[in-house]
């Protein structure tokens, strides 16, 4: 298997230096290396953004949690259509903010529009966890997954390092455009392997006649229920939960962080840089909310019930890993547990693709462009973006083989940290009246209730003071949703009184142009306001209290006194006929609502800051005093 297993490896990854080459041939210029000319096709929007949302939920982990939760933790998907919402709120004005003003980077939009600062290096702060120890936790979880498959012949560490090698020379030669191309073609790739090897196991390995009968889980666990609307616990590491961890309150403040990945600056670039914002609709809808729901909701519990089966003892210890299930597939035919590896190594794969390279992309333009030495040639550009791809590449391989712990750690928070700047974009893209000190206050909150709610905080604080009396996410409530609870309290507290802030009639001018040119669309208020109340209500049932429903409402219908035998579980179902709703509604906001379609082309190009003629080239001056500095060493 293992000389297979490499051989397809080495193929793919070839193909992906194929591309990267084809692609660079092409280039109309340098710059095309950073943004990919501002004009990636639709069809790559509408396949990379589902594969990057479906890592993002951590298909790796996805699998094992399922199989030590049951039905409960695959409530979790449902989340992902909670990011398609939002992708439809905000991904067609930050694209027409971006053309209107001439910015191509989030950091560039989010500083300009608040005239901060401090919003930008908080911004590359993020960037930077995305970058190095987001990316560093999926290529050690993709050594972990070729050592098991290769049965220890190839190591950890090898495979990391080799991977690292492979990936950084697709991004080097491409650039931005190639790095995009792949990753369409891997979630296609992805989607067909999660379909094959579910189907290979239910057939061979008798999979879905456990869904009918007792689903493996962890002792204790409910594996067909939700374990009620919210747990009192002291949190993870601190007070053990009845009957698993996953309570409505858990499943929806889990969701939060998959709106982190829309929110992260390497997101946004995917949307900024893509042609007339063409395939946002088409991703939200039917890309991300039908096929990508659709087969975590469908196929992800198959494959759960068969790690648990593989592994019953390991289950019930809470140590399992995709080992037994691998040989199992090895059993059958070698073919089938290396497509089993591909395909998480294909999930793995796009994470450390596309946050590598636009980190790398985005240091650059941000940083080295703007403030160290903005008077860089377009090709000197590209060789900075290059060298630092070659830097960032180095680091994520050190993180995944020296410091996988530490990977694990900052990793683990930083979808929940991203989320915290949704509050500044949903300003910048509809509620003008949200303040630059309101964003930035909020900021604060959020980040330390993430940090204080997660390990990182925890170890630091406990290692230094006094132990805290709660663990990681205290009342089964997810770290994503306790930072955004404080950080939109004190941002609308604040707004309110700073109304009349200096800034604001600056702010005006976007919204004013989102008014005039970029209306939301032919609906009536009353048919948006009935809209906006059937998709809170659609949420408080989908993954909110009213999902506790789910438990028996199929089962045990209230309109009848007779239970009903099911072939299948009354809470998956409920996700089942909650998915298809919820797919309706993000169609009637992408498409009804015209709020990811674009109409018109954008002519208008406006400066941020009066009497600037480029924002971006003033340097703050402790950085200018810093650089001086050493310049003069």
């Amino acid at each position: 298997m293992t000389a297979l297993l490499i051989a397809v490896l080495g193929f793919f990854l070839a193909y992906a230096i194929y591309v990267a080459t084809l692609t660079a041939r092409q280039s109309r210029g340098p710059e095309d290396y950073l943004d990919g000319g501002g004009d990636l096709p639709g069809w790559c929007f509408a396949f990379a953004a589902t594969g990057i949302l479906l890592s993002a939920l951590g298909l790796y982990d996805h699998h094992l949690l399922q199989a030590l939760f049951g039905l409960q933790y695959n409530h979790v998907a449902l989340g992902i259509i909670l990011a398609a919402l939002a992708g439809a709120v905000v991904q067609k004005r930050l694209w027409l903010a971006a053309r209107i003003t001439g910015l191509r980077t989030l950091g560039d939009l989010i500083g300009a529009y608040y005239g901060s600062t401090a919003l930008r290096i908080l911004l590359l702060i993020l960037l930077l966890l995305f970058t190095l120890p987001f990316a560093a936790q999926s290529l050690g979880r993709l050594g972990l997954v070729v050592e098991a498959a290769s049965q220890g012949q190839v190591p950890r560490t090898g495979a990391v390092w080799v991977m690292a090698v492979f990936l950084f020379l697709g991004g080097v030669i491409g650039g931005w455009r190639a790095v995009i191309y792949v990753i369409a073609g891997q979630t296609l790739l992805l989607l067909t392997l999660i379909a094959l090897t579910t189907g290979v196991g239910a057939l061979t390995l008798d999979w879905i006649a456990v869904l009918g009968g007792d689903l493996p889980a962890a002792p204790g666990v409910l594996a067909k229920q939700i374990p009620g609307v919210i747990q009192y616990s002291s949190g993870l590491g601190k007070e053990a939960t009845s009957g698993g961890i996953w309570t409505t309150t858990a499943i929806l403040s889990a969701a939060l962080p998959l709106v982190g990945i829309l929110l992260s600056p390497a997101f946004v670039f995917l949307a900024i840089t893509t042609a007339r914002g063409k395939g946002f609709a088409f991703n939200q809808v039917w890309m991300t909310s039908g096929l990508g729901v659709g087969a975590m909701l469908l196929l992800t519990p198959l494959i759960g019930a068969g790690i648990g089966l593989a592994q019953p003892d390991a289950l019930a210890e809470g140590t399992i890993s995709y080992a037994s299930l691998l040989l199992q597939f090895l059993a059958i035919d070698q073919l089938y547990a290396v497509g089993l590896a591909l395909m998480l190594v294909t999930a793995l794969q796009i994470p450390v693709a596309v946050f590598a390279q636009a980190g790398a992309n985005l240091f650059v333009i941000e940083l080295f462009g703007r403030y160290v030495m903005p008077g860089l040639s377009a090709r000197d550009r590209r060789l900075a973006a290059r060298v630092t791809l070659a830097v960032v590449f180095v680091l994520i391989a050190a993180l995944a083989s020296f410091a996988p712990l530490w990977a694990e750690i900052f990793g683990a928070m930083t979808l929940s940290l991203s989320v915290q700047f949704f509050p500044a974009i949903l300003g910048l893209c509809w509620v003008r009246w949200i303040s630059r000190g309101a964003v930035i206050t909020g900021l604060i909150f959020g980040i330390l209730l993430v940090v204080f709610t997660e390990p990182l905080g925890l170890i630091l604080f406990e290692g230094l003071f006094v132990e805290l009396p709660w663990g990681r996410w205290p009342l089964t409530i997810h770290s994503a949703a306790w930072g955004l609870a404080f950080n939109l309290a004190a941002c609308l507290l604040i707004s309110i009184f700073t109304l009349s802030a200096p800034d604001r009639s600056n702010r005006e001018r976007l919204h004013a142009i989102f008014a005039r040119d970029h209306k939301q669309g032919a609906s009536s208020p009353a048919l948006r306001t009935a809209l906006w109340s059937l998709i809170l209500i659609w949420a408080f049932f989908a993954f909110g209290p009213g999902a506790i429903l789910g438990n028996w409402f199929f089962s045990e219908p209230i309109f009848s006194d007779t239970a009903l035998t099911l072939a299948m579980p009354s809470l998956w179902i409920w996700q089942i006929v909650f998915w298809f709703l919820g797919v309706f509604f993000v169609w009637w906001l992408a498409y009804q609502a015209r709020l990811s379609i674009i109409e018109m082309p954008v002519k208008t190009h406006l400066s941020l800051e009066e009497g600037r003629s480029s924002f971006g080239q003033l340097t703050p001056g402790f950085f200018a005093r810093i650089l001086e500095r050493v310049a003069k060493r």
